[in-house]
């Protein structure tokens, strides 16, 4: 048994967090800004301003300093050694955790990354250095893995092929896991328990089986996981689709399934935003939207990009490279562009 029971108090939030858990995999799952990260951080041994109590499978750790914690941490991005081979990556947390090489051996074979050991991580795809990012946190033998949203950079064809990969690390290895998402697919996918995490705070937890037991709820839940969400009424209608304005005038374009009562607001995941700075033409997104850049917030590692539509704000998950290599700045006119089907109907309540 696992659990934490977490206080912090910052400006405009407040943390105050409690749960146990022992499912081969817990999901922590939560829109940006619930408080997922600072959990993990603190779990982790490297948040000095969260305090309490943490135990790990049946050990008290927050005496501990990080390193004696024996916890494996795989942060959204990897993180791996630019210059090293996946080779002397796993080699060198084998060395810093007191394992093994069997325990290494184990990790890269449930990957299947021996072809590619030789490799740096820029001779790699983004689902291989996921799975190279994966080793190494194992290669440590750690009590827990904490994986802070690890599919957040793939799109999802590649998250897809790398969810197999994340159930073997619970059901071949036998290390137990503690997953961060905002995406409940991921959760119904990969856990077997969850933690419903809201203004940091645990407000619901169980199995995801249960908890998104219908479409209705599973679109709630996917709503609760956005960071966009907009009051609406329904303007237009088509075939397969519906058109909503928000009071201040900005209109979606969403897709409309049978049966299902007209919606009474919608919400919509940041890193469902695309951003253009030419206007887009020829392309099947049914949302184009002119905007204005007014802020971009550091969330390390991924950018928020906060723009106004015809009034209302919008939030855009981007990487860095992203905002860097687009010119983004505060000021700057563009273009959000929006799939009919990202746009989450949320029921009237």
């Amino acid at each position: 048994m696992s659990r934490f029971a977490l206080r912090a108090t910052y400006p405009g939030f407040t943390l105050d967090a409690r749960a146990a858990f022992d499912a081969p995999c817990t999901a922590l799952f939560g829109a940006s800004g619930s408080g997922k990260s600072t959990i993990l951080e603190a779990i982790a041994g490297v948040r000095d301003d969260v305090a309490g109590e943490v135990e790990i499978a049946g050990v008290r750790v927050d005496g501990l300093p990080a390193r004696a914690r024996r916890i494996g941490w795989m942060p959204q991005d990897g993180a791996l050694f630019p210059h090293r081979t996946l080779r002397q990556q796993i080699a060198f947390a084998t060395d810093v955790g007191g394992a093994d090489a069997n325990d290494a051996t184990r990790a890269i074979d449930a990957l299947e990354l021996g072809a590619l050991l030789d490799r740096r991580p820029h001779e790699l795809s983004g689902g291989e250095r996921q799975r190279g990012a994966l080793a190494r946190a194992l290669a440590a033998r750690p009590r827990l893995l904490m994986l802070d949203e690890p599919l957040a950079a793939l799109d999802r064809p590649l998250r897809a092929r790398i969810v197999p990969f994340l159930v073997r690390v619970w059901r071949d290895l036998g290390v137990p896991m503690l997953l961060v998402t905002h995406d409940p697919l991921e959760v119904t996918a990969i856990a077997q328990h969850v933690l419903v995490l809201e203004a940091g705070r645990v407000v619901r937890e169980g199995n995801p089986r249960g908890l998104f037991p219908s479409a209705v709820t599973f679109g709630g839940l996917l709503a609760m996981s956005a960071e966009n969400h907009f009051v609406v009424d329904v303007v237009g209608r088509a075939e397969g689709s519906l058109r909503v304005r928000t009071p201040l005038g900005l209109e979606f374009e969403i897709a409309s399934l049978e049966g299902f009562p007209d919606p009474g607001g919608v919400s919509l995941r940041a890193e469902d935003v695309l951003i253009a700075t030419t206007e887009p033409h020829g392309i099947s997104a049914q949302n184009v939207i002119p905007a204005t850049i007014e802020r971009i917030e550091d969330l390390h590692p991924a950018r928020m990009v906060v723009a106004t539509a015809s009034g209302e704000t919008i939030r855009a998950r981007l990487v860095p490279k992203a905002v860097a290599s687009l010119g983004l700045e505060p000021g700057k006119s563009i273009w959000l562009v929006i799939k009919a089907n990202a746009v989450i109907p949320v029921p009237k309540h």
